[in-house]
């Protein structure tokens, strides 16, 4: 126990004495009076945040950068600041790795079905990392004091864990974080001085866990979805009631939203360089779509030359402890849908889209700056023409 404790007897008197090359941390600034969050990042002291000032990835500046004008200014940068998208532009396929986007005490309430002030694990219907990273007594409910957060503790909810993982090293040191100090405490279990994936995320679920979208929204179990458990647009809400009567049955909730008829796309290929963390496949899907990889090449994923692997995973068949896939083979070629995912995809697979999205594909492997090489994939999508019941 002693020994565990020393990491982080080191990090804080380094903290006390040396600036963070990147020390975008609300909560730390928010304690010291600062007038805005990733004051650090401010070189020339305008109130904003451009991307040439920005210290991380390009995926997180875009979480931060709510209006999409290109910096971050006003409200995205305030001390405690929470984006409050309202419901009705919250358009996306509800899934399991669906972001919240209203953190206000109106979100709270529609979500606290049973009105005693606390969201239980059935009554969330989004990421399970954002649950835990919110959860701060780690009781396993959100009291509203969580939900809405608070300006002295910024646990940067907004920012996934391979948002932040700029480095690709598969760890989320203090220097990539963008929360408080006193969250990255938390976080951190075993006091090393760095954010494993397990730590942020929580225990991938097993293979046979099922997911059952119309289950977890079904509050008052009845058997529909009234408008009042649906915490996404009405637009969303209209196009799944084929028979306008104002609940969704699991049929109607479950098909794919009319849209017009799509045709097969083309094969496209996608090289996937073993060193970074997602490539953007540039390719569109709908929820309901087949979508079929074929693909090819090897990888190294260390500096031994014999530490090899197939899109199929490591030739000597090992794991990764802090790999996307922890049950899969370490290197095995993976992607995810948007938000969703990761998805092993292998030498070859064949499946239908569980949400609407942009592909992404990557390695499955924790530590990535090490790796060498790249696989190719072949990806044909083929688009089911969709009519109303």
């Amino acid at each position: 126990m002693i020994l565990k404790s020393l990491p982080l007897t080191v990090s804080i008197v380094l903290l006390a004495t040396t600036p963070l090359p990147s020390a975008a941390d609300g909560g730390d600034q928010a304690g010291r009076g600062s007038r805005m969050r990733f004051e650090v990042m401010d070189k020339n002291r305008d109130g904003s945040i451009s991307r040439q000032e920005w210290r991380g990835s390009d995926r997180s500046f875009e979480v931060h950068d709510w209006n999409k004008d290109g910096q971050l200014s006003g409200p995205e940068v305030e001390v405690g600041g929470r984006r409050e998208t309202p419901v009705e532009q919250a358009d996306h396929q509800p899934n399991r790795f669906e972001r919240n986007v209203n953190w206000t005490a109106a979100g709270f309430t529609s979500l606290d079905h049973n009105r005693d002030r606390r969201l239980s694990a059935n009554e969330w219907h989004f990421d399970q990392e954002t649950f835990r990273r919110v959860d701060r007594n780690r009781d396993g409910a959100l009291s509203q004091a969580e939900f809405v957060g608070s300006a002295t503790e910024d646990d940067d909810r907004g920012d996934s864990f391979d948002d932040l993982d700029d480095n690709n090293n598969g760890r989320v040191e203090r220097s990539e974080w963008h929360g408080g100090a006193e969250v990255f405490a938390r976080l951190d279990r075993n006091r090393d001085g760095s954010l494993s994936r397990f730590e942020v995320v929580g225990a991938e679920p097993a293979a046979t866990d099922v997911w059952d979208q119309f289950g977890n929204l079904d509050s008052n179990r009845n058997g529909t979805l009234s408008r009042n458990e649906w915490h996404w647009s009405l637009g969303n809400f209209d196009q799944r009631d084929a028979n306008r009567d104002a609940v969704l049955s699991r049929r109607e909730f479950e098909r794919n939203p009319p849209n017009a008829a799509a045709t097969n796309t083309a094969a496209q290929t996608i090289r996937v360089n073993a060193r970074n963390r997602w490539t953007d496949g540039v390719i569109e899907v709908r929820a309901g779509d087949t979508i079929v990889f074929e693909s090819s090449g090897t990888i190294v994923m260390s500096d031994n030359q014999n530490d090899t692997a197939t899109p199929a995973g490591s030739r000597s068949a090992r794991r990764a402890p802090d790999a996307p896939m922890l049950n899969q083979s370490a290197g095995a070629l993976i992607a995810k849908i948007g938000d969703y995912g990761p998805l092993l995809v292998g030498a070859r697979q064949t499946l239908v889209a569980p949400v609407g999205g942009r592909l992404y594909f990557g390695v499955n492997d924790d530590h990535l700056l090490d790796n060498s090489g790249e696989f190719t994939v072949s990806v044909k999508v083929h688009a089911t023409n969709i009519t109303r019941d």
